[in-house]
């Protein structure tokens, strides 16, 4: 009973990790917007508008194809922002993280991960966005990888406020407390500059 209820309370602190990450990278990513995230948001703005005008232009002759303008436009405003941002972190904002190595410490129950963030883009950057997770190791592939992929062992995310010239790297150790986890495990970086 005791242990279910360890699991159980293990499990909240897990999504509320993973919220409270979410928060940060939305918080991060909102204070250090540029020029062409106001220009590619302002231009889905005006789409928007643009298609509700249009809508209620044509809601006298076909109240169907209004209806269907309006879903539209309510699905473009609702699923574009996800892809604007990851299309100008391919472009503007592009990393590369990579985890040289990974140090389970033998008289602490913590261990330590390696990590290198690469500038490939033509900015410098001064801040980051860090998030760190560590899995269980295993062959899964497909559905059941991305199952286990939503419940890592522990999580980590944090601002980095170093500066990245562009073209050049950072190395940066990442300390991860409390972990008794004894199996074999893997951890992924991803990283956001600006």
């Amino acid at each position: 009973m005791k242990d279910a209820l360890v699991l159980v309370a293990l499990k909240r602190r897990i999504a509320a990790m993973n919220i409270d990450a979410f928060k940060l990278s939305l918080i991060t990513y909102f204070q250090n917007l540029a020029f062409y995230d106001y220009l590619a948001y302002a231009w889905l703005l005006i789409t928007f508008l643009i298609l509700i005008f249009l809508a209620t232009l044509l809601a006298k002759k076909s109240s169907s194809l209004s209806l269907i303008i309006i879903i539209f436009a309510l699905l473009l405003l609702c699923i574009t922002p996800f892809f604007i941002h990851k299309k100008l972190n391919e472009t503007l904002r592009k990393t590369h993280t990579e985890i040289t190595s990974i140090q389970k410490l033998n008289f602490s129950s913590s261990f330590i991960l390696e990590t290198t963030i690469y500038n490939q883009s033509t900015n410098t950057f001064n801040v980051c966005f860090l998030s760190t997770s560590v899995f269980k190791a295993n062959e899964a592939t497909g559905f059941k990888a991305y199952l286990l992929s939503l419940k890592p062992l522990a999580s980590q995310s944090m601002i980095l406020r170093e500066t990245i010239p562009k073209g050049e790297s950072l190395h940066y150790q990442i300390v991860f407390d409390d972990f008794h986890y004894t199996g074999d495990f893997n951890a992924t970086l991803r990283a956001e500059c600006y």
